[in-house]
């Protein structure tokens, strides 16, 4: 009884701490088992997104974690980054044989119910009177819900020297994202270590 009552508990704890705080996992990917691991010398990462700021973090932390990449807004004009032929035309001039494309794709929403301290009440009580004084002590904490906000990404990986072909993709899921730089940070920090498992870029990320 008291056992069901502790795991309860526990779930309710869980389920909390994912509702209040920002998790982020990749969900599922797909990668190429016709291309074989290269070692890319010259990478450029691309987050497409109007959010500056949220950009700007995206490109430089997939700079710092993955090596040989370069943050997109740092070198590509701003006149042709949103022009998909210019913007062909100006990577290829500049010799980059790998491009990691990232975008939000989703926002949702998720329910789940938070069970009150009102599951600490021993139920099946032999003792009326004991029931009766436990359940009004723990009658103000009923059981609630909550509802999360859910961001999911997408992460893209194309081998240039291979006529710009996809060998490798993945989407992420983030909760609650209050923090956007942060959550940014926690996407790649995902990103990359699915890319070391699945050891999409030779000599590792």
């Amino acid at each position: 009884m008291w056992t069901t009552v502790r795991n309860r508990s526990a779930v309710a704890l869980a389920l909390l701490a994912a509702a209040c705080g920002s998790q982020t996992s990749v969900v599922n990917s797909w990668k190429d088992p016709t291309v074989p691991v290269r070692q890319y010398q010259k990478i450029l990462a691309v987050y497409i997104s109007n959010d500056l700021t949220a950009r700007r973090t995206a490109e430089d932390v997939m700079a710092q974690n993955i090596p040989r990449t370069t943050a997109a807004y740092r070198v590509v004009p701003e006149g042709l980054l949103k022009d998909a032929d210019k913007a062909k035309a100006w990577v290829q001039e500049q010799g980059y044989d790998a491009l990691i494309l990232m975008r939000p794709v989703a926002a949702d929403k998720e329910t789940s119910y938070v069970p009150g301290s009102a599951y600490s009440v021993p139920y099946g009580s032999r003792s009326a009177w004991g029931y009766y004084g436990a359940g009004w002590g723990y009658a103000g904490d009923p059981g609630h819900y909550v509802q999360s906000t859910v961001i999911y990404v997408e992460t893209n990986v194309y081998a240039l020297t291979d006529e710009a072909k996809l060998v490798w993709s993945s989407r992420s899921k983030s909760y609650d994202p209050s923090n956007t730089p942060k959550m940014v940070e926690e996407i790649i920090t995902a990103n990359v270590e699915e890319m070391k498992k699945q050891n999409v870029i030779a000599g590792g990320v």
